[in-house]
Order: structure tokens, then C-alpha cells, then sequence
């Protein structure tokens, strides 16, 4: 399994548009072929700050995933960020 997490430093005021768009995208994502899981998290001490887990049942499915529409979507809202999407890979141990 493959998981990736996305930090995303929103613009104040915007937490709304962030919030509807990277829920919008997440509920697709979790339709894709070999996509376990995903989930959207609102940091308790900056309501600025998201963080979008996907779960992957391989790199090659997550592969698959980050050359679709969905994957440059949710690249595409860095208009509400104040700065570039942080992005993390890990695999299960």
C-alpha cells in the first residue's frame, strides 16, 4: 500500500471553496480503481491548514491516478493556497 499525504496552506478567508473543492475531489478520487481510501483533515490550530490522505493498493495505481484530470485538480486549487501543495509519499511497512 501506498499512501500520500497532501498539506495544503490555504489563503485566510477561503477555507469554504478549500474545503468544498478538496472534499469534491476527494469523494471522486475514492471511486478510482485502486484507491483504498481518502480522507480530508482540518488542522485544529490553523484553520488554514488541510491535509488530504490517500490510501493506494500500489504505485502503480497511484501512478495511474496522478496523470488524471482528478490529480491536476486538485494541483489546480494551489489559487486559493498561499503557497505550493506540500506533498509526501510513504509505503506501508
Amino acid at each position: 500500500m501506498v499512501v500520500v499525504t497532501f498539506k495544503l496552506h490555504g489563503n485566510p478567508g477561503k477555507q469554504l471553496e478549500i474545503n468544498q473543492s478538496v472534499k469534491g475531489i476527494a469523494a471522486k478520487v475514492k471511486k478510482l480503481d485502486g484507491c483504498i481510501d481518502t480522507k480530508v483533515y482540518q488542522d485544529v490550530d490553523d484553520e488554514n491548514i488541510y491535509f488530504l490522505v490517500e490510501e493506494w493498493e500500489n504505485q502503480l495505481k497511484l501512478d495511474d491516478y496522478m496523470k488524471t484530470s482528478l490529480f491536476s485538480a486538485l494541483i489546480g486549487i494551489k489559487g486559493l493556497l498561499i503557497k505550493e501543495p506540500e506533498i509526501k509519499f510513504m509505503n506501508e511497512n
